[in-house]
């Protein structure tokens, strides 16, 4: 609430924390779940920015951009990554990492240590790791991990990261209480009740309706011509390059026989485990399930008395099951016998004990039997050469002042021509959508000028290129007058009754302070207007609604009781005149809960403020370094990617 009561005043509250406390990932999997959503680029490997000893590397930059904007489009599922990225998010978000590697490389120069136990608990309470029962399911846990395309390394690192910046800054919250007479007041103010009138003057209603000269308009259109320039448009010219033309592609016997051997290792027969699994916290926990077993009781049985829930694993590989687990989980779940018992064996979430369901081989694959889809591999390899081969044919003719005509001829497409297109890639003024692979030069044909040499670019899906060039520009530039003159006519109308109604408001204040009510002042204008609303409304009420507070409000919630003041509509509408009679603070009792949830509040509103402090001297101590070029390079590739 007390958050609330400051936005009205347009505060901003500090959001270093929100990175800080807790890891990245694990933020983005315990408050919804992480999609495949991602940006492709520059190599995950390379460093945007160094703090001391630790590196931020692009690919950790590139899932805290994926990260926050899933989290923004939970809130808002209409937000583009365009208008995602036009509040500055890219470094925003890296000053984030910034500040949580310092806190992380301050506390392990000061000796902080986050063991694996630590971080296996800090994982068992994120609820997207949790199955149906409320335990931690290593299923889920697999499933989640590769939904989010993400290595069980990373995550642990990265939630070792937030507990060394929790421990750093956990301090700081202590001895953050409120005095008591603080909260009386901040709740006393949030119990208030306003009442009043708000009326709005209409620039419409004194407007006129006077006929404008010509003159007049286009001297209103060069004062404004912004507010109604068309946006530029582009035609594009291309052709397509695809396999048409290219002649049979075949595969030979040798060839599909020389490709089989090339992967006999994918022909090879698997051998897959199906698996019941129990994780415990300690090895003597698991080796009281496992005497339990051995005493007759089944594993689940074992399980659920003491309190806990077995998992099942479909059929996995051993790879699989090793990367998921262990190696060592892995070997000792391959040694064993169908039905047998497994374990306990040490893992990275704990002690592990496993029931053996099932076994399942296949037999390996024969050549006559994937003969088919190696001959297709190779043809589709064959003409993906060839194609290419003929692209760079096609680029060399360009290179050496070929036209786009003329390309086409070469290879026997046909030049086509767009409709006009935006720079966001849309068509104007049109519903239809442009092919995927003209859609994807819309950037490049931008940069281009109308003499600029055609181009070729790879296609959207790999099996065509596309040969491009410019065709018709037509710059932003509004529209011909006479088309444009009665929008020109009605917004200068407008204008002119916005300056009139501004004149209208100032004599209505001045009757108010004269001694007339609103209503009074209202009644006296020359011009019929809307009758003034009546406001009668609480702090609470206003922020209770979680909208933006209308600005006359907002207003109302600023001003001296006794008084009276105008604001403008926005866009030329007119003029709001406010008019504040009466505050009412009705006493709070001494054991309202009221009092004691704000000075919870501003408790905690306080240990946030000393926190982003401790941050800032943490971070202004360490040695960092930002890669400039490789930033910007990953805030193009992201630009470039919607």
């Amino acid at each position: 609430m007390i958050q609330g009561f400051r936005k009205i005043f347009q505060s901003r509250i500090g959001l270093a924390l929100v990175l800080a406390f807790v890891g990245l990932i694990a933020l983005a999997f315990a408050s919804a779940d992480v999609t495949g959503f991602g940006f492709g680029g520059v190599a995950g490997t390379e460093r945007a920015a160094t703090v001391g000893d630790e590196r931020i590397t692009t690919a950790d930059l590139r899932g805290a951009i994926t990260s926050a904007y899933e989290a923004a489009r939970q809130q808002n599922p209409e937000l583009s990554l365009d208008e995602f990225l036009s509040t500055g998010a890219v470094d925003e978000i890296l000053d984030q990492l910034i500040a949580r590697a310092a806190l992380y490389d301050f506390g392990r120069q000061a000796g902080v240590r986050i063991g694996d136990s630590l971080i296996g608990s800090e994982l068992t309470q994120i609820p997207a790791f949790q199955g149906a029962d409320g335990n931690f399911n290593e299923q889920a846990y697999r499933q989640a991990l590769q939904g989010a395309g993400i290595s069980d390394s990373m995550l642990r690192k990265d939630v070792e990261n937030g507990l060394v910046a929790r421990m750093m800054l956990s301090a700081t919250t202590v001895g953050t209480e409120s005095p008591r007479i603080l909260a009386e007041r901040y709740a006393g103010m949030l119990n208030e009740t306003r009442k009043g009138s708000i009326a709005l003057l209409p620039a419409i209603a004194f407007a006129g309706d006077a006929e404008v000269s010509d003159a007049t308009l286009k001297e209103f259109l060069a004062e404004n011509r912004a507010d109604y320039l068309l946006p530029e448009r582009r035609t594009i010219r291309y052709a397509v390059l695809n396999a048409e033309g290219l002649g049979e592609i075949t595969a030979s016997e040798a060839e599909i026989a020389a490709r089989y051997r090339e992967n006999a290792a994918q022909y090879r027969g698997s051998e897959q485990r199906t698996l019941t699994q129990l994780v415990l916290p300690t090895e003597a926990a698991a080796n009281a399930i496992v005497q339990s077993v051995n005493g007759g009781a089944t594993l689940a049985a074992a399980a659920s008395q003491a309190g806990l829930g077995t998992t099942q694993i479909a059929p996995e590989s051993r790879a699989a099951l090793a990367s998921s687990a262990s190696p060592a989980v892995a070997q000792a779940a391959y040694e064993a016998q169908r039905g047998a018992l497994v374990g306990p064996v040490r893992g990275p979430l704990g002690w592990y004990v496993l029931r053996l369901d099932g076994i399942d081989r296949t037999a390996d694959r024969s050549l006559a039997s994937v003969r088919g889809e190696l001959e297709q591999a190779i043809v589709q390899g064959k003409r993906r050469e060839a194609l290419a081969n003929r692209a760079a044919e096609v680029e060399e003719r360009l290179s050496s002042g070929a036209s786009l005509a003329e390309v086409a001829r070469m290879v026997g497409a046909e030049v086509q021509t767009t409709g006009p297109v935006l720079e966001d890639g849309t068509l104007y003024q049109s519903e239809a959508e442009l092919p995927a692979d003209v859609a994807r030069v819309v950037p490049t044909i931008y940069a281009m000028d109308a003499s600029s040499d055609p181009q070729i670019a790879a296609g959207a899906n790999g099996e065509t290129y596309i040969v491009f060039a410019p065709g018709k520009i037509t710059r932003s530039a509004p529209p011909a007058f006479a088309e444009l003159r009665p929008t020109l006519l009605n917004d200068y109308r407008r204008e002119q009754g916005n300056v009139a109604a501004k004149r209208a408001a100032d004599s209505v204040l001045k009757a108010m302070k004269g001694g007339k009510t609103l209503a009074q002042a209202l009644a006296a204008l020359d011009q019929n207007v809307p009758p003034a609303n009546p406001i009668s409304l609480s702090r609470r009420q206003l922020m209770a609604s979680g909208q933006q507070v209308p600005p006359p409000l907002a207003l109302m919630f600023t001003m001296a009781e006794g008084s009276e003041k105008r604001i403008e509509a926005p866009q030329n509408g007119g003029w709001f005149i406010v008019a504040l009679d009466e505050i009412e603070t009705p006493e709070l009792d001494a054991d309202d809960p009221l009092i004691e949830s704000t000075r919870g509040e501003l408790g905690t509103l306080r240990g946030n403020e000393y926190a982003e402090q401790l941050n800032r001297a943490i971070r202004n101590s360490r040695d960092i370094r930002r890669n400039d070029s490789v930033i910007a390079a990953v805030r193009e590739q992201l630009a470039g990617s919607r």
